[in-house]
């Protein structure tokens, strides 16, 4: 007996080699999850964009504050308007950016603010409170850690916890580790320090978007590492 012929829409579909999730196939690399989220073209766009913002610690690293944070104030502004139009505006205004933003959307986002707000707004908060360079370490480990960690576990991960896998949480931690090499002026441990509170905070972040909460927990425990370390050097 013949197969029955592919229709066109399963004909364009490329699918992917089983990812150990109870048995099921791979997700299409065009089509949403079956876990409900975006597809797998539709993440790697997103980190993909979401990488672009390592621009943020090193411009502050080249530019100083007075410089990145008016700029990230317009970005942030912008970004709002467009979460408000898609949001809130009329049909004809939310139809046209959907358009060209819909592959990247989760759906936890129909109604609520993109990641790039989020890490527009983790941003700046991690500047304003933090030493610089504790700050450039925080904003790097969710910009790089979270496009390893996000890439690798839609695509790899098989040992699932909530929405997570492991081995995208692993991807994450060594993407912080690789990153902390180059960021000057923090002692490494501390940076370990940084980088495994930014992974477990990552994995277990619920309500809270991890673009915000990720730069400024990691942010803060290194600057009570990095504060402690002087005043007991300043009284010794």
């Amino acid at each position: 007996m013949k197969p029955e012929p592919l229709n066109k829409k399963e004909a364009n579909l490329v699918t992917l080699p089983p990812d150990g999730r109870e048995g099921m196939a791979a997700d299409s690399v065009f089509t949403p999850s079956k876990s409900k989220d975006i597809s797998i073209i539709g993440e790697i766009f997103r980190k993909l964009i979401h990488l672009g913002a390592i621009a943020i610690p090193i411009g502050y690293h080249f530019l100083g504050i007075g410089v990145v944070i008016p700029v990230l104030a317009l970005c942030l502004t912008t970004s709002l308007c467009l979460d408000y139009i898609r949001i809130f505006g009329n049909r004809k205004s939310r139809h046209f950016i959907r358009r060209y933003m819909g592959i990247m959307i989760r759906p936890s986002e129909k109604r609520d603010f993109i990641g790039a707000s989020y890490i527009l707004s983790g941003s700046i908060l991690t500047i304003l409170l933090f030493d610089k360079p504790i700050a450039i370490a925080a904003i790097s480990f969710i910009v790089i850690g979270d496009t390893a960690g996000a890439i690798i576990g839609r695509i790899w991960g098989k040992v699932r916890f909530r929405d997570k896998s492991l081995e995208g949480s692993v991807s994450f931690l060594v993407a912080c580790l690789l990153a902390g090499i180059v960021i000057p002026a923090i002692p490494f441990w501390v940076k370990i320090v940084g980088a495994i509170t930014a992974t477990i905070v990552e994995a277990i972040t619920l309500h809270i978007d991890d673009n915000l909460i990720v730069p400024v927990t990691s942010g803060a425990i290194m600057q009570v590492i990095v504060s402690q370390m002087v005043i007991l050097k300043y009284f010794s």
